[in-house]
């Protein structure tokens, strides 16, 4: 890494969209900066937004890496109701690394390891066991294709992870299902988190 990626890293890390566009080379349609820079800002983001609509684009293909580089210890959790979901999206964070300025380690199809207490991992919601060591001090969960997550003991891991330090919750989903945590995300308990709308107009 050169002196010049360095002091980009360094005057960009605390800002998502500064991030994604000086180190990764991306650009963002209004939303998809909004949907950074709200993870950056709220401790707990739902987005909702039709299918190919760039939520998940813009939030794998930038914020894990955003979150390793910003602090010297931190952990990203990402998660979704099945595997093939998983490594699906965790192709947005593999393609994000291959063009980043700065030098991440090769990911695996589920992690990428910098540091044992600083790294990225994808876990599928039939791995409840495996949350439970995902503690770090700069906790970022990204829960993609969220109206589909169910299960009460993964969501019972994640409220256990939020539980202390400086942690970010980020729900994605097409709102398909009219019940569900995701659900109550823009209902009833809309008052918890800060919600964004991607219209297909966007």
């Amino acid at each position: 890494m050169t002196d010049r990626h360095r002091a980009a890293i360094a005057r960009d890390k605390a800002d998502p969209v500064a991030f994604g566009r000086a180190i990764l080379g991306d650009t963002y349609f209004p939303r998809q900066a909004e949907i950074l820079s709200a993870v950056r800002n709220h401790p707990v983001v739902a987005v909702k937004g039709c299918p190919a609509s760039g939520k998940t684009r813009a939030a794998l293909g930038c914020l894990p890496l955003w979150w390793l580089a910003r602090y010297s210890e931190a952990v990203c959790v990402i998660t979704a109701p099945g595997m093939r979901q998983v490594k699906t999206g965790w192709r947005e964070i593999a393609d994000a690394r291959s063009r980043s300025q700065a030098a991440f380690p090769e990911p695996t199809t589920q992690q990428l390891d910098i540091t044992p207490h600083r790294y990225a991992v994808g876990l599928a919601t039939s791995e409840a066991a495996r949350f439970r060591g995902c503690h770090s001090p700069n906790l970022l969960i990204i829960v993609d294709e969220a109206p589909g997550l169910w299960r009460q003991d993964i969501w019972d891991e994640i409220d256990g992870l939020r539980a202390g330090g400086n942690c970010r919750l980020l729900l994605l989903g097409n709102p398909t299902n009219p019940s569900g945590r995701y659900y109550d995300a823009f209902t009833k308990e809309r008052a918890s988190y800060h919600q964004i709308t991607v219209s297909a107009f966007d």
